[in-house]
């Protein structure tokens, strides 16, 4: 009688074993599936869903550099910030997921090994000085998946240099004036953490390279 007790508590155990087994592998294979589930949705391309992030203003404190100026030699780096307000949403393509903001702000790059004027005979080097640049541009958006979205910027900048024009050197040198209106373009892509915060990037003239964190 003893063994038979035995046999079935040893029977009931063992189908409680699998049951749990099966059980749990069912459970973490759920999790897993809805995981990559959602992992999968969230890099879902949103490009053509007309539905672009509803915000008031983006701020992005950023830092400044480049190794190889575009237009002046050396090497720069500096603070800045940009402010974006949305004027379209949808923006110029209504059939995908674009915006168009105005984006203005500042930045305060210091210059090392600034090449500064140039004539027949070379050019002359000044000691390493700060500028201030307002850059004002129309900032075009494209949302491409909840974690990616890209911009282009178009526009025009005030410089202001720190720094003597040394247009005193004499005839022949084109010399630089330490205000001046440039035309301004650049690129960019933003990685969003959340629907409030993004890293930035950004790239073009004249200031090179910028990373930043956009706050929305």
């Amino acid at each position: 009688m003893k063994r038979r007790r035995n046999a079935h508590w040893k029977t009931v155990a063992r189908a409680t074993a699998l049951f749990a087994m099966t059980a749990g592998g069912v459970a973490t294979t759920t999790a897993f599936t809805a995981l990559a589930t959602e992992r999968t949705a969230s890099a879902e391309s949103i490009i053509r869903t007309p539905n672009p992030p509803r915000y008031a203003v983006e701020i992005e404190p950023h830092l400044n550099l480049s190794m190889l100026d575009w237009d002046y030699g050396g090497t720069s780096f500096g603070p800045g910030i940009r402010f974006g307000i949305p004027i379209m949403s949808p923006g110029f393509v209504p059939r995908i997921n674009d915006s168009v903001a105005i984006s203005f702000g500042a930045d305060l790059v210091r210059y090392s090994g600034y090449t500064y004027t140039c004539n027949a005979a070379g050019c002359y080097d000044t000691a390493s000085f700060w500028a201030a640049y307002v850059p004002v541009t129309l900032q075009w958006n494209f949302w491409l998946t909840d974690r990616w979205s890209v911009f282009g910027e178009p526009g025009l900048t005030l410089r202001h240099s720190f720094q003597d024009d040394y247009c005193g050197l004499g005839p022949g040198y084109n010399c630089r004036g330490r205000d001046r209106l440039l035309g301004t373009f650049y690129v960019g892509a933003r990685l969003h953490l959340s629907d409030a915060l993004a890293l930035t990037f950004r790239a073009g003239y004249p200031n090179g390279l910028s990373v930043g964190l956009s706050i929305f």
